[in-house]
This record gives C-alpha cells, sequence and structure tokens, in this order.
C-alpha cells in the first residue's frame, strides 16, 4: 500500500492539468455547500423517457458502457455529524479480485484517511481523531459502502423490475439500482435492512474515457452512521480495454 500512497503523493504535489490552488479551491467550495447548504453540488440530468422500454436492453447498453477497473483522483469532502475534513483522494477499483483502496491526503501529502478492502474484508491504514473512538464500524460500513457503490454496478439477473415515466427501479437483496435521465444511467443505488434505508449513493456527470463511462460526482450518504462522502473526479486513470 506504500506505493498506492506514494502515487497519491505524486499526483498530489503535480502541477498537470489542474492546480493546487484550484484543488483547494474547489474541495473548500465544497465543504461550505455541505455544512452550509441542503443542495447537492451536481446538477442532476435531464428526466428521460422510460415508458415502453426493455429492462434487458436499458441494463446491456450500460453494462457494455460503464467502466469497472480504474484509478481516480478526487477531491473529496467527508462529514462525519459535525465533524469533517477535506482532502485529496485516490481511489483503486479492482473488480476481478474484488478489491478497492481509498487514501486521503492533503495537497502537501499528509495523510488524513486511508482504507482498502477485499470482498467482505476490510483494513483501515489511517484512521482521523474523530473517527478512533468507532473505527471498526464506521471503517467496516464505509468499506462496504465502496464495495457497493464502485464494485456492483448492475443488478442481479432475478431482480424485481418497476418501471416509472422518468426511471427504471431494479430491486434485489435489500439493494435498489435506479436508472434514469435522458441517457439511461444508474443514477441512485439504496441499500437497506428490512423496511429501512442504511445508504444511498447518487452518480453525476459521467464522462467517457477510452470508450467507457465514469460518474465524475458521487454523492454517498449513510444514514445509518450518520456520515456523508462527496467524491468530486479530477483525473480518470482507465485499466481496462474499451471493447
Amino acid at each position: 500500500m506504500n506505493g498506492f500512497q506514494q502515487k497519491l503523493a505524486k499526483s498530489a504535489m503535480q502541477t498537470g492539468s489542474f492546480s493546487l490552488l484550484t484543488l483547494r479551491a474547489s474541495v473548500g467550495l465544497f465543504l461550505l455547500c455541505l455544512v452550509g447548504c441542503s443542495t447537492i453540488p451536481f446538477e442532476a440530468d435531464p428526466k428521460g423517457d422510460f415508458r415502453g422500454l426493455e429492462s434487458d436492453a436499458v441494463l446491456a447498453d450500460f453494462s457494455a458502457k460503464v467502466g469497472t477497473e480504474f484509478e481516480l483522483l478526487e477531491s473529496v469532502v467527508f462529514k462525519f455529524f459535525t465533524k469533517g475534513f477535506t482532502g485529496l483522494g485516490y481511489l483503486s477499483v479492482n473488480p476481478a479480485e474484488e478489491s478497492y483502496a481509498l487514501s486521503c491526503m492533503t495537497p502537501t501529502g499528509v495523510s488524513i484517511f486511508g482504507l482498502q478492502g477485499r470482498g467482505e474484508d476490510v483494513e483501515p491504514l489511517f484512521v482521523p481523531p474523530q473517527m478512533e473512538k468507532h473505527q471498526d464500524k464506521i471503517f467496516a460500513a464505509i468499506g462496504a459502502d465502496l464495495r457497493r457503490v464502485y464494485l456492483d454496478w448492475l443488478p442481479p439477473a432475478d431482480a424485481e423490475v418497476k418501471v416509472k415515466k422518468d426511471r427504471m427501479i431494479f430491486k434485489a437483496d435489500g439493494s435498489e439500482w435506479i436508472f434514469s435521465g435522458l441517457n439511461r444511467r444508474l443514477t441512485e443505488k439504496r441499500f437497506s435492512r428490512g423496511w429501512k434505508t442504511d445508504a444511498i449513493a447518487t452518480y453525476y456527470n459521467y464522462e467517457e474515457l477510452d470508450g467507457k463511462l465514469y460518474p465524475k460526482g458521487v454523492v454517498l450518504y449513510n444514514k445509518r452512521f450518520h456520515y456523508r462522502i462527496i467524491f468530486h473526479v479530477k483525473e480518470i486513470y482507465s485499466l481496462q480495454d474499451s471493447e
């Protein structure tokens, strides 16, 4: 994992396609929105029309386009109850190994948060002081959320399907995959225990790179553990070939 953190630190110190000044300003703006506003700092796609569409066709189209193996350089805003932090994050996702890793640093390279996971196993790498008291439960929850958000793009074949005018909803195993927008992409996922919703993830502003789509914005809200994470992607590194 040292190499992973070194790669993040190297990216943090480079002056490539965006400046550190721009990054600091953007994550600061996100924190202000998160603390002082109730609105989400991304715009939702225009509504689409799902009437008369076949669910298999919607899933097949999205499956062929979405990128599943990648690394992301992004600004991260994390809020836990009334406490929080902002940082420069590096997220790595490998679906073949069911693994992921997230490391966050300040723009000067100081670690503020980190974890990695494979399957259902989660390993904290750096725990901020405000999470130390509940780190086992919080990191397990964050790891589970990251796994469901970035390693589980499509519902199972036996999922229940509900078609509404402006969306298509798939339900299975306590999760919902919601497709909406003019381009009929995955825009929301909900994770529940019984009748109670544990967490909600929303996806925004898909961008194409090398023939694959990646959401440039993700907002993850865990209602059970009272934290919210906002990811705003700055750079995408695709690790799979376009078809």
